[in-house]
């Protein structure tokens, strides 16, 4: 089918708006344990065992997702799979893959757009929709939700749970009541009927913090937040306090921002998780020239370059620490940007301070040549040598299309390793 037709036939369905304003009725669409879903898909003797996924027990790592049966044991998304496998022991671990995950969630996020003219991923097996303008046309927002539930069952061999409500909060919270492959439409007229019994912990946004404040105040559930006065809760809480007994009560409306009308990314970077602590610096600075040569690789894609470097450590002890340094001129050069994050490590970790646990290296300030930089020019004298860099780095990365990330690798990056005796490869 050609492009203008297709396009015609998706106006059709759903005439677009070109720029969602504020909405009054919003869906909250949430996939069931997803990753867990699609692994259950591929390989059906996987259904009704408790699958975790993630890696195997023991190892460095945490779970990913963890299926309606493995979390009968207490198993839940971020624990660590050492923890995980004395719960379940005879859980079945998968490891994670995430490319496979990736192209259901374009497929899943596909349907959606279907049925709505503003569809805002909130993560990859979520998003929010703006239904105020068609769902009557599948007959109100109940069989709204149905038929959605239903093509994404039918289609692609995984479930997904709708809660529609006045705003993004409350569909957020009706979407969990009743998982997995269910559904919950709030009375617009009264949230509260169904929201209030519920703990002031189920409303996203509410950390321990806050709940400590709330109860200190005698408020536990949701109906004695909507109840309490607006001054009161205005003197605890300021204008947060305020908004968050508007927004329960189903009184401040959502504004859906479409993935396209997102504003551009401001900084890009890469994070590693050693599978041992490491206390070598030749290891970590191979690590670090690796994720310098991922983050400039999609800063190279997507033509930015960037004047702040920032360096991310996490020991043992999970203490984690960050250096920054501002750049004299704006690069996308991963040789710059890698000289700046060696310089940082030097400046904040020695050997004899212990081992290192995670090491992550990000580049900020991002724009796009010839977009306004805070005033910053370019370098006349560097530039010659930025644009042959970029002119070999942009050879390299057409090889690696075609032939995969590791058909050529830092030279440097792979002596350091074998200087240090490191048994983390570059390529893991």
């Amino acid at each position: 089918m050609r492009p203008e037709l297709r396009q015609r036939l998706q106006d059709e369905v759903v005439p677009r708006e070109r720029k969602p304003q504020k909405t009054k009725l919003v869906a909250h669409a949430d996939m069931d344990a997803f990753f867990a879903s699609v692994e259950e898909r591929d390989n059906p003797a996987l259904r009704g065992k408790p699958v975790i996924v993630g890696g195997q027990p023991g190892t460095r790592g945490v779970v990913t997702t963890a299926n309606y049966e493995a979390r009968k044991y207490g198993i839940h998304a971020g624990m660590s799979l050492t923890k995980a496998g004395l719960l379940c022991p005879n859980g079945i671990y998968v490891r994670t893959h995430g490319g496979k995950y990736s192209w259901v969630s374009i497929q899943v996020m596909a349907i959606f757009r279907k049925y709505s003219p503003s569809v805002e991923p909130a993560s990859i097996d979520e998003a929010y929709l703006d239904i105020a303008s068609c769902a009557d046309r599948w007959g109100g927002p109940g069989r709204y939700a149905e038929t959605i539930r239903r093509e994404v069952r039918q289609t692609l061999g995984v479930t997904v749970s709708i809660g529609v409500g006045p705003n993004k909060i409350t569909a957020k919270i009706a979407s969990g009541l009743n998982k997995p492959d269910g559904q919950t439409i709030l009375p617009l007229d009264n949230v509260l009927s169904v929201l209030g019994p519920l703990s002031v912990r189920e409303i996203p946004g509410v950390g321990a913090s806050t709940e400590e404040v709330l109860s200190d105040m005698g408020i536990h559930t949701i109906r004695e937040l909507a109840d309490c006065p607006v001054r009161v809760m205005q003197n605890r809480l300021g204008k947060y306090g305020e908004a968050l007994r508007r927004i329960i009560r189903g009184e401040i409306e959502s504004e859906i921002t479409p993935l396209e009308e997102r504003v551009d990314d401001k900084s890009m970077g890469h994070e590693h998780t050693f599978h041992e602590d490491v206390q070598n610096r030749d290891t970590l600075l191979a690590r670090l020239l690796q994720l310098v040569d991922k983050a400039t690789r999609r800063m190279r894609r997507d033509k930015y370059v960037g004047t702040l470097v920032i360096l991310k450590l996490r020991s043992s002890q999970f203490r984690t620490r960050t250096h920054q340094r501002q750049l004299h001129h704006p690069t996308s050069d991963p040789f710059t940007i890698f000289r700046v994050g060696q310089s940082l490590l030097d400046e904040i970790w020695r050997e004899e301070d212990g081992s290192v646990r995670l090491i992550g290296v990000s580049v900020g300030h991002l724009f796009r040549p010839g977009e306004e930089c805070q005033g910053l020019q370019e370098d006349m004298f560097e530039t010659p040598k930025a644009e042959r860099l970029n002119g070999l780095f942009s050879a390299v990365d057409r090889l690696r299309d075609i032939y995969g990330e590791h058909v050529l690798e830092f030279a440097g990056g792979m002596e350091m390793l074998r200087r240090a005796g490191s048994i983390e490869s570059v390529k893991h």
